[in-house]
């Protein structure tokens, strides 16, 4: 499995780019750094107000050759389960916490075989609100 944040500058994540939510995020074995900015008016991301402000990150997920492996990612300590990757495999998801939230990615292929990884967020810095 491939978690990384090699995302185009110009790709759409739900009207805004990668460039606008983040910046020098490296993925590590165990752990994200960089930093998430502070977004604000992302309408694209909710229809609920209270989602359309705070700090995203935008992830990439793959299981090179299998391109019919189902990978869903969670934010650990957050408000919602996990969703399942359209086949694209971007995601972005808003964190609130670098300490009490981790990023957890599961891929499976025919309901059997799975792998999980879980990266930590202590590295990342959640820039505030401007």
């Amino acid at each position: 499995m491939s978690v990384d944040a090699d995302i185009s500058a110009s790709q759409d994540l739900l009207g805004k780019t990668a460039p606008d939510l983040q910046e020098d995020i490296e993925i590590g074995v165990n752990g994200i750094s960089g930093t998430s900015k502070y977004v604000t008016g992302y309408t694209g991301f909710s229809g609920k107000t209270a989602e359309r402000s705070g700090n995203y990150l935008a992830l990439h997920c793959v299981v090179p050759g299998t391109p019919d492996a189902t990978i869903t990612v969670e934010v650990v300590g957050g408000h919602s389960g996990p969703v399942t990757l359209d086949p694209d495999g971007l995601i972005v998801v808003r964190l609130e916490s670098n300490t009490t939230q981790s990023i957890r990615v599961i891929a499976s292929k025919d309901g059997c075989t799975s792998v999980t990884r879980e990266y930590s967020l202590t590295g990342l810095t959640l820039a505030a609100s401007a």
